[in-house]
């Protein structure tokens, strides 16, 4: 039975790779479900795991246990986490093979958060939970290295390390070593194919291994549900083991949809063949289409285009990140609710941010154009309110949904209050707002959001009146296409 078990899942080790996220373990580092990857989570995030765990035994006694993990992402390229293995204090830690809590520490030493190829370095202690005083309290330490290959669907993770068991637990030191391999079939949905395994624990007895098949499932960009099953392949661990639980992590999350890239900016020197002007014709007062235009609530936000502004010329200095550095311009308000900054943005190959050709400005049309008010805003702040962060996320859900290849300028607007100065900065810092959470929070490519702000020299309505005024503070996203 077990040899046609390991051939099983040796077929699937060859026909399933697959695509790794910063996603917790039932250990806390993150990776899949028990095998870990070379990933780390996004610095100032903070994620919580709640597991089930319940295996079987050759006496066919059931152990459940409910492990609990921690991750805190440190920086851009190092996490640390623990876990603890029971909530119930049921005394079947030992038996269940996940008798230990743990603390440790994951930094990538090769790659960019976006690389395909990526190695970390992991360093971490195991503190035995168990009812024998001799053993309960002994701590193992154990390092390993962990390497990832990935591409847009499919993955590879190794893993191998040294545990070093302490020298009262009558236990051997151990060779560990790992494989994790990954498929998406759809964006939200992860399967997944695990082997873990070590050295015999002590000389004449088997190897540990166990091999699992699951699943994870993105809910949200900030909950996931993970599902396994294991099986034992030697005799040393438990013959079957099911593995579910949730996780949630705080701020920027571990899900993304996928957002369509523009094509690079065409070559100035290529013949150009004159624009034809769309021409728009209102819908047909049709009954069925007022009532889908009613329940959508975007269609609030969206405002007819207007064919004078049709053309829009966007410079290289508007990316909202600098080229060679990679810095957040207007940065000093952050607008994420995280009382540290959102560094992820820093990694993004300098190679990525450059779409202009020989630095010459892209020539656009306004394909879709959206607008916010200035509810969506405190007053005089540049920081997103809670209206305003709902109306980006319903803009960003419907762009998703496009078929179109597109560039998106965010433009920032203000009164006539104040000096010309103060309003620029201010419309400024506004347009950079949105522009941050749709990159951090909604998952558009940073290299293609460009902000602008405009402060008092684009009104809407007479400046003159307090209803004026209030119409002319807002901001407005731009959906553009290259000529």
């Amino acid at each position: 039975m077990k040899k046609r078990s390991v051939s099983f899942f040796l077929l699937l080790t060859i026909l399933l790779p697959g695509m790794a996220l910063a996603t917790p373990s039932q250990y806390g580092i993150t990776g899949l479900v028990t095998v870990p990857t070379a990933d780390t989570l996004d610095s100032g995030n903070l994620a919580v795991g709640l597991w089930l765990n319940t295996s079987s035994t050759d006496t066919d006694k059931d152990i459940t246990l409910l492990p609990v993990s921690l991750t805190m992402g440190l920086g851009t390229f190092m996490e640390a986490y623990a876990s603890f293995p029971s909530l119930l204090f049921n005394n079947d830690e030992p038996a269940s093979g996940r008798g230990y809590a743990n603390l440790g520490m994951k930094i990538r030493v090769l790659g960019k958060r976006s690389s395909p190829i990526k190695f970390s370095l992991d360093i971490q202690a195991r503190r035995h939970v168990d009812n024998d005083v001799a053993r309960d309290g002994l701590t193992d330490l154990m390092g390993r290295g962990i390497a990832s290959f990935k591409t847009s669907r499919l993955g590879l993770h190794l893993n191998a390390g040294y545990l070093t068991n302490d020298n009262d637990s009558g236990l051997d030191d151990q060779v560990v070593a790992g494989v994790g391999l990954e498929f998406y079939p759809m964006a939200r949905l992860r399967i997944l194919v695990e082997l873990d395994g070590a050295s015999e624990p002590v000389s004449g007895q088997d190897q540990q291994m166990e091999a699992l098949l699951g699943f994870q499932y993105f809910i949200s960009p900030h909950l996931t549900f993970h599902s396994s099953y294991g099986m034992g392949l030697s005799d040393t661990v438990n013959d079957s083991r099911i593995i579910a639980g949730f996780s949630t992590s705080q701020g920027i999350g571990t899900y993304t949809k996928p957002v369509p890239r523009i094509i690079e900016a065409p070559d100035p020197a290529a013949k150009k063949e004159p624009v034809k002007k769309a021409r728009f014709k209102a819908l047909t007062p049709l009954v069925p289409k007022m009532k889908a235009l009613a329940a959508d609530p975007v269609s609030k936000l969206e405002i007819p285009l207007d064919p004078e502004e049709e053309t829009v010329i966007v410079e290289p200095s508007e990316l909202l990140v600098i080229p060679g550095t990679a810095m957040i311009k207007g940065a000093p308000v952050s607008p994420i609710a995280s009382p540290m900054p959102a560094p992820s943005l820093k990694e993004i190959p300098v190679e990525e941010v450059q779409i202009f050709k020989n630095k010459i400005p892209i020539e656009t049309v306004v394909y879709k154009k959206f607008r916010f008010d200035e509810l969506s805003y405190g007053f005089n702040q540049a920081g997103l309110s809670a209206a305003g962060i709902r109306s980006v996320a319903l803009v960003a859900d419907k762009l998703r949904k496009e078929n179109k290849k597109f560039l998106i300028r965010v433009n920032g607007h203000t009164d006539s209050t104040g000096s010309d100065l103060y309003n620029e900065k201010l419309g400024y810092e506004r347009a950079v707002s949105v522009a941050i959470r749709l990159v951090l929070n909604e998952g558009f490519d940073p290299s293609r959001v460009f902000v602008k702000g405009l402060g008092e020299k684009s009104p809407i309505a007479d400046n003159s009146t307090p209803e004026g005024r209030s119409s002319n503070r807002r901001s407005e996203i731009l959906v553009l296409i290259p000529k």
